[in-house]
């Protein structure tokens, strides 16, 4: 296992459930002791956390956060903060799922089953600058598609608020709604639609939804996901 003199280290764990939160907190103080350890529970926190942190150091991202749509907030994060590896983690380990993610930009990718000494083994490999790490796990299948590629790099470019307004979008909340969710004027969003529209390509909500659908993913029958909090 590769250790590094960490004392100063910033390491966000996002993910929904707490249990696996707190699992994942045992991982790395085992590896970094002094390891300053940010959580959040859904997209909106790990905005809020990451503009609370700005020296953020390993990013570790639930496939399935709250505020995402598949891979959106893999692909808006990694644009924001190019420089900042993630390791995705999920119940849903399909070799296409895991050739997404890093196709998307993901250092790693570990399953949420996976044993704590792989975890820890993966991190502190991340962490030594090694990339496209899934132990024990298979990448294949056709990987990401050229679409959601470009609606990765367009989701990339939104502001924080932006992206809040299109996942939003995607979740078919009207203006009037992500207005009143925001505690913004409806004409706000209205600027932001537009913005967002012209950095996707399109002309209409039903088209952004769409495009924005490129990034979904299909989750396994067979799934058995952490039990919630």
């Amino acid at each position: 296992m590769i250790l590094l003199n960490a004392n100063k280290l910033s390491i966000l764990i996002a993910d929904d459930h707490p249990l696996f939160r707190a699992a994942l907190h045992q991982v790395i103080t085992q590896l970094y002791p002094q390891a300053s350890l940010p959580e959040a529970a859904s997209v909106a926190q790990l905005q809020q956390r990451t503009e609370e942190h700005r020296d953020i150091d390993l990013l570790l991202l639930d496939l399935h956060m709250p505020g995402a749509l598949g891979y959106s907030a893999l692909s808006w994060f990694t644009g924001q903060y190019p420089h900042t590896p993630v390791i995705m983690i999920s119940a849903n380990s399909h070799p296409e799922t895991v050739r997404r993610a890093l196709d998307h930009g993901a250092a790693g990718f570990l399953s949420k089953s996976a044993e704590m000494t792989d975890m820890a083994d993966c991190i502190a490999q991340v962490m030594a600058g090694k990339r496209d790490l899934h132990p024990g796990l298979e990448a294949g299948g056709s990987g990401a598609s050229l679409q959601s590629l470009d609606v990765a790099e367009a989701l990339a470019s939104l502001t924080p608020q932006q992206f809040r307004v299109a996942s939003m979008l995607a979740e078919g909340l009207l203006n009037k709604q992500i207005a009143y969710e925001l505690n913004v004027k409806e004409a706000t969003i209205k600027a932001h639609m537009t913005e967002i529209f012209r950095k996707l390509g399109v002309h209409s909500r039903t088209q952004a939804v769409l495009a924005m659908s490129s990034l979904s993913v299909e989750v396994p029958a067979n799934l058995v996901e952490p039990p919630p909090a």
